[in-house]
């Protein structure tokens, strides 16, 4: 059997019924996390772009387009939730980081609320999204050309793996729905630090959501679209996809509790997790503020996509040296941080000069931060695995305090209360369009406020 039609299999036969409790709980906290995200990416200058630029396009009223008050086709609401859900970049991030939920999740969610489908659904085709997207990723990591970002290669297959199961395709339809949407993957890293970036994923969902509908009309594709000559495989890794990664073990584990994934504690690129944990490490151990310090130095390993100014506040999210900055002056690393005003700031553009990165221990993923103050002395911190980790999980205090400070920027304490509720208890949601009328609500930027 070839190896698409294995994972297509894989991925018909797998039901909620079949999967361990382990996987459900952490589906559950990974999807509240990625709708969460929706929310509060529905507020940016970015989403207004994009929420303006889907509502003018038009389509048929059938799925919600979280936060802007209308809805539009699923195509579309697809694209636009998944642009909503990556441009804080911060979601969460499973290993390899392949962003699979603002690839996945929007597309099962338009789909469903189309068919109101349940809750269990939704849970079915998020796992199966997130393993096949994953299982991709890992496969493939060793071939990767780096000018690619992972989830403009893997999304669109992720996302055609939800919306398959949330159309409840057979296995020939879930080939083609995997072949049509192996023909839409793409995105540049180059991209990093600019609002494109988020349009990865969310054309990753776009374009799941619609292959899957296609399939499920009759739409043909190759049926063996990964390991074909000049198919997938060859032409984005040069034929060397790990053939044992992507199919071996099916069902006997599965990816979102091994090897399970990180929750972002600031909503900035993975690497700067530690390093921003680090120096607010440094700044509450030694009661630290920016101006008793003369310089600071990093040591950690890689640098991120930005660099030492970036040249916006969306960029900031991928500079060592911004995350730094803001952590040592604001005593916290937010939404917030990431606006051109904080930038652009005086206070940030002095701290800035003062940030100094030099190359950790290459074999070790702990950040250390030296503060040189102006009274002469030194003191350090450093910080290995940063709350949210696999390695050190948050508990669900910790979990909900992000999660609220997220929702409230579009819903009242009433409709969170009612969302959280649904969401935490969603294997017994009978028609998914409950939680998407609270999600369609209108933010600040879906009334053309300003935000």
């Amino acid at each position: 059997m070839s190896a698409t039609k294995t994972l297509a299999q894989f991925i018909v036969d797998t039901s909620y019924d079949g999967l361990p409790v382990s996987v459900v709980e952490a589906a559950k906290i990974a999807i509240l996390d990625g709708v969460a995200n929706m929310l509060a990416g529905s507020t940016q200058e970015l989403a207004a772009i994009i929420g303006r630029y889907v509502q003018e396009s038009g389509g048929s009223p059938q799925s919600t387009v979280v936060g802007w008050g209308f809805k539009t086709n699923a195509p579309s609401a697809a694209f636009a939730n998944g642009v909503f859900g990556h441009c804080l970049d911060y979601e969460i991030q499973g290993f390899p980081p392949t962003h699979g939920t603002s690839s996945c999740l929007p597309a099962a969610l338009a789909l469903g609320e189309g068919r109101n489908v349940s809750g269990k659904t939704i849970i079915e085709a998020y796992v199966l999204g997130w393993e096949i997207q994953g299982r991709l990723r890992a496969a493939s990591v060793a071939a990767s050309n780096p000018a690619y970002h992972p989830p403009g290669l893997v999304g669109p297959l992720g996302g055609a793996v939800a919306s398959a199961k949330v159309l409840g395709l057979n296995t020939h339809q879930t080939q083609m729905a995997m072949g049509i949407a192996a023909s839409r993957t793409g995105g540049l890293t180059a991209n990093t630090g600019t609002m494109v970036k988020s349009t990865h994923p969310g054309n990753a969902a776009r374009m799941g959501a619609e292959a899957a509908t296609l399939a499920e009309a009759g739409f043909t594709s190759s049926d063996c679209i990964l390991e074909a000559p000049n198919g997938y495989s060859e032409a984005l890794f040069q034929g060397n996809l790990d053939w044992e990664i992507l199919t071996e073990g099916l069902g006997t584990s599965f990816r979102l509790v091994d090897p399970g994934f990180n929750i972002k504690r600031f909503p900035a690129q993975l690497p700067m997790q530690n390093l921003i944990e680090a120096v607010l490490n440094l700044r509450q151990q030694h009661n630290l503020q920016a101006d008793m310090v003369d310089h600071l130095t990093i040591q950690m390993r890689g640098r991120g996509h930005s660099g030492s100014l970036p040249p916006s506040g969306l960029d900031g999210k991928f500079s060592v040296e911004y995350c730094s900055a803001a952590a040592l002056l604001d005593g916290g690393v937010g939404i917030e941080t990431f606006t051109d005003q904080r930038r652009f700031s005086p206070d940030m553009e002095e701290t800035l000069r003062k940030i100094r990165v030099e190359p950790g221990d290459q074999d070790s993923a702990v950040v250390k931060v030296t503060a040189q103050l102006k009274n002469g002395s030194t003191v350090d911190a450093e910080c290995r695995s940063f709350r949210g980790s696999a390695a050190n999980p948050m508990n669900r205090e910790e979990r909900m305090d992000k999660i609220l400070d997220c929702v409230r920027r579009v819903l009242t304490d009433q409709d969170t209360v009612r969302l959280l509720m649904l969401l935490e208890d969603l294997e017994n949601v009978a028609d998914i369009s409950v939680i998407m009328e609270i999600l369609g609500q209108k933010s600040p930027a879906g009334t053309g406020e300003s935000v």
